[in-house]
């Protein structure tokens, strides 16, 4: 069995406040969190790993939460997690601001992301397990990167696996804010680490018109999009029912295959590279939606509007791009370091000399002053 280092479980309502606490006292905490969407249809936070100033908790949201989250599963930790003085060190957070924002209505303020912060020091491997072994010189085991975070109990193993996401962090934190000093990147660093407390909560929604960004869709015949519409709103209905991911049911490329080739019975079907497993629990099934929806073809989904930007926005993206690359180059930088996608948005659909720089998203005063004079003349073009 792993050796796990000394931590503490929030598996009920007094464990729950003794975290807030520790939570309001402490100077900083990493925190990550282990989520399950390779395992069910709706994917929920199944673990949250707290080290709160040197001390380690687990909070375990299914013994809280009971059947599903709910905004009020977490709200002792709202005003402790929102307080500007408390330093969360994450790595790689927009997906953890964006589940704790879904699960449970809790939003983080004073972010330090390690990942972004390698990113903009030009490191070129800036996974959590790279960055740990470059600063800590620690190799960290990789083998849970695929565990179902769902299941009760948690393996010893995979547990040491989630501590570790956070025994290490303040240290390679703490190296990383002294890089980030050294190379005069601190106010860009710090807009970067705003645009991750304003990821958005994940919409999971099912949309049929996603069925426009299938791989291969362009290459069926007209009278073969409903059979495929039919078969996309089927795969999405049986892993509500099974409670699975529908693209580990049928992934998309046999999902396609599936519509162009049409199947009528079991022997077609097992051609159509599907889990041997899923064909013979639910072949029958599909086999009737498939002679449904070639009988009665279902309504096509719109196909979303591809909006091609004006002449002047195109030609100033493009001034724009190859500037910063250039920049970048010059000055040996990440481009996004030079010039953030949202800015660099924002830049190419505003045009004129008399630009209110001030306006522009995550752009700043540091950049604004080294580059204003550029920028307003690239977008007048």
């Amino acid at each position: 069995m792993a050796q796990l280092p000394d931590h503490s479980w929030v598996r009920d309502a007094d464990a729950l406040a003794q975290l807030a606490a520790a939570l309001r006292e402490a100077p900083w905490v990493a925190l990550d969190s282990e989520s399950n969407s390779m395992f069910v249809y709706s994917e929920r936070v199944c673990l949250l790993q707290f080290n709160v100033g040197g001390e380690l908790w687990l909070l375990d949201p299914f013994a809280l939460a009971g059947d599903g989250p709910e905004p009020e599963t977490l709200a002792p930790l709202a005003e402790p997690l929102a307080n500007p003085d408390l330093r969360i060190w994450v790595h790689g957070g927009e997906y953890d601001v964006a589940c704790l924002k879904r699960d449970f209505s809790l939003r983080l303020t004073n972010v330090f992301d390690t990942q972004q912060a390698a990113s903009f020091l030009g490191w070129r491997r800036t996974g959590y397990a790279s960055v740990v072994e470059a600063v800590c010189g620690i190799k960290l085991a990789k083998e849970h990167t695929q565990y179902d975070w769902g299941r009760r109990p948690i393996d010893a193993s995979a547990l040491r696996y989630a501590l570790d996401d956070v025994v290490h962090l303040p240290e390679v934190g703490a190296e990383l804010v002294g890089l980030i000093a050294d190379a005069d990147l601190n106010e860009e660093l710090e807009i970067a680490n705003r645009g991750v407390t304003e990821a958005a909560a994940h919409d999971n929604s099912f949309d049929p018109a996603r069925m426009w960004r299938l791989k291969g869709i362009n290459d069926l015949r007209k009278d073969r999009l409903g059979l495929l519409a039919a078969l996309y709103t089927w795969r999405d209905q049986k892993g509500r029912e099974l409670d699975y991911p529908p693209g580990r049911l049928i992934a998309n490329e046999p999902l396609v295959q599936l519509a162009k080739r049409a199947p009528t019975d079991h022997a077609a079907l097992r051609r159509a590279r599907l889990r041997a497993s899923f064909a013979r629990s639910h072949g029958a099934e599909l086999l009737e939606v498939i002679e449904q929806a070639l009988r009665e073809p279902p309504k096509v989904p719109e196909r979303p509007a591809k909006q091609r930007p004006p002449a002047r926005e195109a030609a100033r993206a493009k001034a724009i791009k190859s500037w910063r690359r250039e920049e970048a180059e010059r000055r040996e930088l990440p481009p996004q370091v030079v010039l953030p996608p949202r800015a660099l948005a924002w830049l190419v659909s505003h045009d004129g000399a008399e630009l209110d720089l001030d306006q522009c998203p995550e752009l700043g005063a540091k950049r604004a002053a080294r580059y204003g004079a550029t920028l307003r003349q690239l977008c007048a073009v």
